[in-house]
């Protein structure tokens, strides 16, 4: 085959990527492993400065934009950036979480709640094959003021024009080393005629999930300020014990280093008690940034933007890469069938 005639091959398998549109695209978890699956993600947008900076550090080959969804229809994303009806293959996207979260205070009222109406507007707008929603398990539960199940509104608006499937995942299934359990909404246009297969699982059992002391940095390079004062430790216990009396409420977890980590959470700048490394009863320490990203599966130089507090917030918030490569995978291979 000549220069040329590969070079041609070569533009006629761009031509047939699929295309994807990241909306709440953070600092770009998602993007990253839908990318090593071999989709092509045209643009992500998020409404946070400093992680569509590091959206941009890492993502260069494409946009990242920095908008509110609320002022930023699809009709100006498509003016002003040039991104059409009928380039968009697959919508993806996590509408901000924290007022489903079970770890937090459920108030009904809460703004964000409807923010999924703002994913709708451009899943109706482009119309892509396929969508992937993602958020956290008390999207199953949250109501709204009237006592209707946000899950129900929410599937109620996608199922117009898809039909769609509700997944519970664990992330630890998809060569995670972490036990992060999510929501997945995954729809595929009526129009195509298909329904939407079960999602294969790459480890089927427990013994073969990821265990977190595979991606700790050596004791003797982790830098004293991780390590827990003995105030601190104090502390632990004796919130443990109000705790446990009380029957409620968060408490320090010691990682088992023969399983996968904890969640990690966007709070775990706070203080860490989310997943602590213990070497002794004296000696227990908070995970390094480079463990928390390790546990989120970004690659080791995978650059972050903003303070201490920014970074950890934006890997807590992330879309663990290898689950979503591996959901790419599933998704290729669903709409590679209907090209």
């Amino acid at each position: 085959m000549s220069k040329k005639e590969e070079d041609t091959e070569t533009e006629k398998k761009e031509d047939y990527s699929l295309r994807v549109l990241d909306l709440f695209c953070g600092c770009g978890g998602m993007s990253l492993g839908l990318k090593q699956a071999g989709l092509h993600v045209v643009a992500g947008i998020d409404i946070w400065s400093v992680a569509i900076q590091s959206y941009q550090q890492n993502h260069s080959d494409h946009l990242g934009i920095c908008g509110d969804l609320r002022s930023l229809p699809p009709e100006e994303l498509e003016s002003q950036y040039g991104i059409k009806k009928g380039e968009i293959d697959l919508l993806v996207g996590g509408p901000p979480c924290q007022s489903f979260s079970m770890a937090g205070k459920r108030d009904v009222s809460d703004p964000r709640n409807t923010l999924f109406m703002e994913y709708v507007r451009y899943l109706d707008y482009y119309l892509p094959r396929m969508f992937l929603m993602e958020n956290v398990m008390g999207i199953l539960s949250k109501k709204t003021e009237k006592g209707e199940k946000i899950i129900d509104i929410i599937t109620g608006e996608l199922s117009k024009n898809y039909t769609v499937g509700i997944y519970t995942l664990w992330a630890s299934d998809f060569e995670v080393p972490q036990n992060r359990r999510r929501v997945f909404l995954i729809g595929i246009r009526k129009d195509l005629g298909q329904t939407l297969p079960v999602i294969p699982l790459p480890i089927p059992t427990i013994d073969q999930r990821i265990p977190v002391e595979t991606i700790l940095e050596p004791r003797e390079v982790v830098d004293h300020v991780h390590y827990l004062s003995e105030r601190a430790r104090q502390g632990i216990i004796r919130k443990a014990e109000r705790n446990r009396s009380k029957g409620a409420g968060f408490h320090a977890q010691i990682l088992r280093m023969d399983r996968p980590s904890y969640t990690i959470p966007a709070r775990y700048w706070k203080d860490g008690y989310d997943a602590l490394v213990q070497y002794s009863e004296t000696e227990i320490r908070r995970l390094t940034l480079l463990e928390l990203k390790r546990i989120q599966t970004f690659p080791d130089d995978y650059q972050l933007m903003g303070s201490k507090k920014d970074q950890v917030i934006q890997v807590g918030n992330a879309v663990p890469c290898r689950l979503a490569y591996h959901l790419g995978k599933w998704i290729s291979n669903i709409l590679t069938l209907q090209h």
